[in-house]
């Protein structure tokens, strides 16, 4: 952003006067001007490039809820291509748009779109007995039926407070997410009040949106309606669908997406305070939810939705689904949040039938097209009898016949990732694979299911801070929250460039057990115990202790105490070794004596690397640790639940 705020000294006429510019030259200046920079517009085009920090395909959060550090809105981020135009309340006599409606019809919808005030206090991963200092944001959301509100998952997320202002309305009403998918990046929320009137207030003269049927047409005619940065008036941007594709709607941890869905390009700006706004037709009919913009100089006006189709199957899924009798009775008198599980997720990893030496290996004929399965969901396995294999090869889903390089047409010659066949489904909408296995067709039909992933995915949803400290070494299990909610210099300081490569190596698996954790020790806090051990900003996988295989935390909390209570037990003190050196001649340099237990916690990880501590200064040690870092125990209560359950 340039300051355009500069002192003149004299008048702009003199100034011109001074320089001998008269207004016909200024005009063929201007002129000649415009033109130039008209043919250097169309003479030019760049190819955007994300700020995600994976090499997996995603797209970028820039049409982000707006964080807000004061009471005042920022300058205004003018957009060369940007058509945009603020509409006074109760305008009813505005000109005809590109469109080909009166701007008119399209204010008549400006009652269901709601600014969304929110504040938020995120976790802390790194440090996961805190948390980070509240931060407020600004964000859009419009009314559907059921008397609900729909907005982006991004928008809300870790929200503490939310407030709803109504368009033309200063008055604002409490709100609650009632449902969240962040798998699509949409929430749901139930609007709040002291009293039955004060809800009523808000649903006075409020309509629920009308949805459009299916994907726009590509160069149809867009409107993005909400509250961006630059002001706190409602505000319109008008654009045309550029594309459509099916990409990942996650941004740092790409790999962990349960497929790709489909997603609609448009023209129309995106801005900060735009996410989880309405996308309306020429007829006024929403096709989509706004949620991301490509950021950055190599891009300018593009802009993403959530489709229709997307929002739909989120509002079936959930327990309060479309239907408005439905919602009433499961929210009386504020009942339970709904569930949602998911989308149906892609149960298998595959690979190109595109090189000859392959094909033949696998007895593909020639005019034989599609992809070969190289690995299944182990889980997924489970739930059927007769499922997909490995070496199996795909060569239609749903009628729809496979490329080599896994499109299929969407409309015509429209060609993208077959994912959406999958993911685009409503829940128990079943799914039919034409395969060939050993040279044999084969049809297998299954009614996919969301599937845990190798990793956490989701702070509050399948995951929340956990952390466990044996002699001041911090244990904590790798979830995707560790690289999502760390800034660049907090994890830079821990040796963020390991995670990558855990995340990355993890995710590329399916989960085998349902139970098994991957734990990463992440730092080292001094003490006397653990002085010697130099961390160098490294994260470790840890791989066993005292020769025993770590299946989580709560199985590493246990053999901990279990080590303690022994050694109480057996009325250990410094000057006793008796009992633990049974039988263990070699143990200075044999570290791994299952004897030694009690007194010594061998801890060895995946790179090699090996720490040795004693257990009674670890139990020594803790007051200490404690104290120093103002931390209210070493183990966090989630992981003391989950060992008592074992």
């Amino acid at each position: 952003k340039q300051d355009t705020t500069t002192a003149h000294t004299k008048s702009g006429l003199a100034e011109r006067k001074e320089m001998g510019l008269t207004r016909p030259f200024l005009r063929l200046c201007i002129l000649i001007s415009v033109s130039y920079t008209a043919a250097f517009t169309i003479s030019r085009m760049t190819t955007g490039k994300t700020s995600s920090s994976s090499s997996h395909n995603a797209l970028p959060h820039h049409g982000q809820r707006f964080e807000s550090n004061e009471d005042t809105p920022p300058p205004p981020i003018i957009s060369p291509r940007a058509r945009t135009r603020s509409v006074s309340i109760g305008s009813k006599q505005l000109s005809e748009t590109g469109n080909g409606y009166k701007s008119s019809d399209l204010s008549s919808r400006f009652c269901s779109i709601v600014l969304l005030e929110v504040s938020y206090v995120e976790p802390e991963y790194l440090r996961p007995w805190q948390k980070s200092s509240q931060g407020s944001a600004y964000g859009t959301g419009f009314v559907i039926s059921g008397r609900r509100v729909l907005t982006n998952g991004h928008v809300i997320k870790d929200a503490t407070d939310i407030r709803l202002r109504k368009h033309g309305n200063s008055k604002r009403w409490r709100a609650r997410v009632i449902c969240e998918g962040p798998d699509v990046d949409l929430a749901v929320l139930e609007v709040l009040g002291d009293d039955d009137n004060e809800i009523e207030a808000f649903w006075e003269g409020v309509e629920p949106i009308q949805w459009a049927a299916g994907l726009p047409l590509l160069q149809s005619s867009v409107n993005v309606v909400g509250y961006p940065t630059g002001g706190r008036t409602i505000c319109v941007t008008e654009g045309v669908v550029s594309r459509i594709d099916c990409s990942n709607y996650r941004i740092k941890t790409a790999a962990a997406a349960p497929g790709n869905l489909l997603v609609i390009q448009i023209d129309a700006a995106i801005n900060p305070g735009n996410s989880g706004g309405p996308c309306f037709d020429h007829a006024g009919r929403v096709v989509g939810v706004a949620f991301q913009g490509m950021d950055g100089s190599d891009a300018q006006n593009v802009g993403y939705i959530i489709p229709t189709d997307i929002a739909r199957n989120f509002l079936h899924a959930i327990d309060c689904n479309d239907d408005p009798t439905s919602v009433e009775s499961n929210n009386a008198g504020g009942a339970d949040l709904c569930k949602y599980e998911g989308v149906q997720e892609i149960p298998y990893r595959w690979a190109p039938l595109q090189n000859k030496s392959l094909r033949k290996f696998l007895n593909i004929p020639k005019d034989g097209s599609g992809v070969v399965i190289t690995s299944v969901s182990p889980i997924a396995q489970t739930y059927y009898d007769d499922f997909l294999q490995e070496n199996d090869v795909i060569t239609h889903i749903d009628g729809k016949s496979l490329g080599d390089d896994y499109t299929v047409s969407l409309r015509g010659d429209e060609l993208m990732n077959a994912d959406f066949l999958i993911t685009g489904k409503r829940k128990e909408a079943p799914t039919v694979f034409d395969i060939i296995r050993d040279t044999v067709p084969l049809q297998i039909k299954a009614i996919l299911k969301p599937l845990k992933s190798n990793i956490p995915r989701e702070h509050n949803h399948d995951c929340t801070p956990e952390w466990l400290i044996v002699g001041g070494l911090l244990f904590v299990p790798l979830t995707c929250p560790l690289l999502s909610y760390g800034s660049t210099d907090d994890l830079e300081e821990s040796g963020y460039l390991k995670i990558y490569d855990f995340i990355d190596e993890h995710l590329a698996k399916f989960r085998e057990v349902e139970d098994k954790e991957t734990i990463v020790l992440i730092d080292i806090l001094t003490c006397d115990t653990n002085f010697g051990y130099d961390f160098k900003s490294s994260w470790r996988i840890l791989q066993n202790i005292n020769g025993e295989d770590v299946k989580n935390m709560a199985h590493l909390y246990s053999i901990y105490t279990n080590a303690c209570q022994s050694l109480s037990e057996n009325g250990r003190t410094e000057d006793k070794e008796e009992k633990c050196q049974e039988g263990t001649e070699n143990k200075a340099t044999e570290a791994d004596s299952s004897d030694a237990s009690c007194e010594f916690l061998i801890f060895k990880f995946r790179d090699k690397s090996q720490i040795v501590l004693e257990t009674a200064d670890c139990m020594k040690s803790e007051e200490e640790i404690l104290e120093q870092h103002g931390i209210p125990s070493i183990v966090s209560a989630g992981i003391v639940g989950k060992a008592e359950k074992r």
